[in-house]
């Protein structure tokens, strides 16, 4: 958890002192994962929102703040979230960039330090409204990182039976003639009743699987992969390599995933 401080002195990291209940798979998932700690910065120079019972950075000062201190992994998550508010508020269109919002690229170039200015521009730069999860968002960052062009967003595909589905990522040009189509595949999906509409985690499995074979009889490549091929990049990689795709950019060593 990220908390803001107004003396300089107690900045740092220290150990949690809250507790996670509820039963929801999140908080499963940070019970099971250990022990969270606190991470404190200096107050900056910004107004604060308040939200029921807490004071809270802005959304863009928030977007600010993790892009110039988080690696782009983290940073990208909150970015992409950041940028699809402001795409629903109308203040952004589906192609911009944050960089263009005024706010975000006056206090970026007046960030005192060259490499917070470096590692927050890539975050800002590729933040997109059309990303909807965090697992997309990992994902990309990981192509950034491994050197990999970023893919077309959520590309909608039609065969002669109507609608096949929009696809979270789609790399034209590349693997087979249509382009490979890839698919983040979080277990969200299938474990958790609300996300299945009323199906059973079997019915969603079969469901995808159709769909697969629809996109494939297309002439699309396709790669699924899952929160253990992001959580370790060069898994990943294979994956890709494997579905035709090949590295075109210099990875990001000075921007560590």
């Amino acid at each position: 958890m990220e908390l803001l401080t107004p003396h300089q002195s107690q900045s740092g990291r220290r150990k949690q002192t809250f507790q996670v209940v509820g039963d929801g798979p999140s908080a499963k998932q940070i019970r099971s994962n250990g022990d969270y700690p606190l991470r404190y910065y200096a107050l900056p120079d910004s107004e604060c929102e308040t939200h029921g019972e807490f004071r809270c950075t802005g959304l863009l000062q928030t977007a600010l703040d993790i892009s110039f201190s988080t690696r782009l992994s983290q940073s990208l998550v909150v970015a992409d979230g950041v940028a699809r508010a402001l795409w629903k508020r109308g203040e952004m269109n589906q192609e911009g960039s944050l960089l263009d919002v005024d706010a975000i690229g006056a206090a970026l170039e007046g960030h005192p330090r060259e490499t917070a200015r470096k590692r927050a521009r890539i975050a800002l730069r590729l933040a997109h409204p059309m990303v909807e999860s965090a697992g997309e968002s990992y994902s990309r960052a990981a192509f950034q990182y491994l050197g990999f062009e970023q893919p077309v967003l959520q590309h909608e595909i039609k065969d002669l039976e109507g609608f096949v589905g929009r696809s979270d990522f789609w790399w034209p040009g590349q693997g087979r003639a249509m382009g490979v189509v890839g698919e983040f595949d979080g277990k969200a999906k299938y474990a958790d009743a609300d996300l299945r509409n009323g199906l059973t985690a079997e019915e969603v499995l079969y469901r995808e699987k159709l769909r697969e074979d629809r996109i494939r009889d297309l002439g699309y490549g396709f790669v699924r992969w899952g929160w253990a091929h992001v959580d370790n990049p060069e898994r990943l990689r294979q994956k890709l390599l494997g579905a035709g795709l090949t590295p075109s950019l210099g990875a990001s060593r000075r921007n560590p995933f």
